[in-house]
C-alpha cells in the first residue's frame, strides 16, 4: 500500500525534517571550508551500506529528554525529544592493485590525510548541527568523532552526534 505523504500531519514528520536539516547543515558547512563532499549525499535510517564515496546521516535511536540526560528516571513523554545519529563521509582509499602491490606509503598517508580533514571538520560543524532553533545554539549536543577500518576500497569518518529534535 502506498502512503500519501502529503496528507501525514506534519508533527509525526519531525525526525524526517530533523534528518534532512543535518544533511543539509553538513553541505553547508563543508563548503565553508572549500573541501568537496562525496556527490551522493542522503540520510536514512540505520546503518548505511557503504558501496562508493558517500555522505550519509543515518539515525541510530531517539529518546525523551535533552542530549545527556541519564534517564534514570522517568521522564515526563512531553520533555523535549533527543536523536542520535551518524554523519558518515566514506571516502576511496588506495587497495592493492591488480599486479598484487600494495599501495605505496605516500598514497596511503595521501589518502589518509583527506580522512583526517573529514573527522577534523565533522566534530567543528558539530556546534552548526544544534538544530533546536534557526535563530541560535539549542539545547547542546554530545558529539564524538572515530574512523573506521578500511573496507572495500572504502574509508569513513564517522560523526555520532546526539541533538534535540526540534
Amino acid at each position: 500500500m502506498a502512503i500519501n505523504k502529503a496528507s501525514v500531519s506534519s508533527s509525526a514528520k519531525n525526525l524526517a525534517v530533523f534528518m534532512e536539516t543535518i544533511l543539509t547543515q553538513v553541505v553547508t558547512s563543508y563548503a565553508t571550508y572549500s573541501m568537496p563532499l562525496p556527490s551522493r549525499r542522503y540520510w536514512t535510517l540505520g546503518q548505511p551500506v557503504v558501496d562508493c564515496e558517500q555522505v550519509v546521516v543515518s539515525f541510530v535511536q531517539m529518546y525523551v529528554g535533552a542530549p545527556g540526560d541519564e534517564a534514570t528516571q522517568p521522564r515526563r513523554a512531553n520533555d523535549p525529544r533527543s536523536a542520535t545519529v551518524n554523519v558518515s563521509v566514506s571516502r576511496a582509499i588506495p587497495v592493492v592493485g591488480v599486479n598484487g602491490r600494495p599501495p605505496s606509503a605516500e598514497t596511503i598517508e595521501s589518502a589518509s590525510e583527506i580522512v583526517a580533514y573529514d573527522a577534523w571538520i565533522l566534530i567543528d560543524i558539530a556546534k552548526e548541527l544544534d538544530t533546536w532553533e534557526a535563530s541560535g545554539y539549542g539545547m547542546g549536543v554530545i558529539a564524538t568523532v572515530e574512523v573506521l577500518a578500511p573496507e572495500g576500497g572504502f574509508q569513513t569518518a564517522v560523526l555520532t552526534l546526539t541533538a534535540s529534535v526540534p
